[in-house]
């Protein structure tokens, strides 16, 4: 058994390049470049979201898993994990809903942004297969419907695998990996459907991308790679040939099939990343950089930032001469300086709303977790000091409401 550290700092550094791939993600979508043959090469790197997004899945379980407790309730684990994600979620909610009727004009062609209010408001938007509904006021917010499904099962997910014999947990890892990549295949069997993206039905998009139960698979994955660790049983790559994977994983996105490009070409190299920079920090091995006091610190705010990128780059543009269609377009200089702009605004945003809605509310509705008793009934020992030059890590505390 490995010893349970408080704190993974690698892993909130790893949240911060995760938030921004999604950005990067999301501004190469919007054709910003004036210089179209430059356009249609950025455009390759949109699979950096999808990916980003399954890390995301795949981190929530590992992260709950490694701080969850004994002594843990139920209620109070539901109770920490709405307190999370629902106030900022509803903070950037009313935000997106202000802009809109401030302009006056529907968001998405062919439907009313008003019809998805009730689903975004109770977090059910990923059910149904109806992009105007998953994409609602603020679109980044259909993966939060996705987590609270996660949250809602996780602790029979958590008791049902610690169960499992140690060596059976990496049968348990490679099957729910395996069923990852095999989703698309699946999803080919669905009737037929109108095409959102070329190569992507909406019926299977949904179904691949969208829908909560198929996204478990790799939140569940996550739980089990926590218990691997945890049992001391990690035998994977270290860090630096993880991120060579994952960037290879990338790189397969170009080649396969475009249903293949959402998470089955990069759901394991994301889970070795993820599990590696543990491994790393539970040994105080090197992680590159990774517990840098500035990178943990946006860590910390890229739930944040997740949540306000898109409104910044999706109205952002108006201010700059854009308009709804997001047909303004500059030379290439002028483009990145956008980008660079969007990047700035959407991390100052993103550093309020973490110290005015996110922490606030983690403490008035989530409250505080008692340190848990040694077995001997002892108290417990104090949490390790980080090291110099690194900041408190809140997705590996041991409160897992912080995650």
């Amino acid at each position: 058994m490995l010893p349970r550290v408080a704190r993974l700092p690698s892993l909130t550094g790893l949240r911060w390049f995760a938030a921004l791939a999604v950005f990067a993600c999301h501004i190469c979508q919007q054709g910003i470049f004036a210089d179209q043959k430059l356009g249609a090469e950025l455009a390759k790197f949109t699979p950096l979201g999808s990916i980003a997004v399954s890390f995301f899945f795949v981190l929530s379980g590992f992260v709950l898993t490694w701080s969850a407790r004994d002594e843990d309730s139920v209620p109070v684990f539901w109770r920490r994990r709405f307190a999370k994600i629902y106030p900022l979620h509803f903070v950037t909610l009313c935000v997106a809903g202000a802009i809109i009727l401030g302009l006056s004009e529907p968001v998405l062609p062919g439907g009313s942004v008003w019809d998805g209010l009730v689903p975004d408001l109770l977090l059910l938007q990923s059910w149904l297969p109806e992009p105007s509904v998953i994409s609602g006021f603020n679109t980044p917010s259909w993966s939060l419907s996705c987590e609270m499904a996660f949250y809602l099962s996780f602790p029979l997910w958590f008791r049902l695998f610690r169960r499992v014999p140690g060596k059976r947990l990496w049968w348990w890892a490679g099957g729910l990996a395996a069923a990852v990549v095999c989703v698309p295949f699946v999803a080919a069997l669905l009737p037929g459907s109108a095409e959102v993206a070329p190569g992507m039905p909406l019926n299977e998009l949904w179904f691949v991308y969208w829908f909560p139960p198929v996204r478990a698979l790799e939140f569940v994955l996550g739980v089990v790679m926590a218990l691997i660790l945890g049992k001391g049983l990690w035998r994977g790559p270290g860090v630096w040939l993880s991120a060579l994977l994952l960037a290879g994983g990338f790189a397969l996105t170009q080649a396969v099939p475009a249903m293949f490009t959402l998470q089955a070409a990069t759901v394991v190299p994301a889970t070795l990343l993820i599990t590696a920079a543990a491994d790393a920090d539970v040994r105080g091995l090197r992680t590159w950089g990774l517990r840098s006091a500035v990178l943990v610190r946006l860590g910390e705010w890229s739930f944040a930032f997740y949540l306000i990128h898109f409104i910044v780059i999706r109205y952002g543009h108006r201010l700059l001469g854009g308009d709804l269609g997001y047909a303004k377009q500059w030379d290439t200089p002028g483009a990145i300086g956008v980008a660079l702009l969007g990047v700035a605004v959407a991390t100052c945003a993103a550093a309020l709303l973490h110290t005015f809605v996110e922490k606030p509310a983690m403490r008035l509705l989530g409250g505080r977790r008692r340190p848990a008793a040694r077995p001997d009934g002892t108290a417990p020992a104090p949490a390790p000091v980080p090291a110099p030059g690194t900041a408190p890590d809140p997705a590996a505390d041991p409160d897992p409401a912080r995650a």
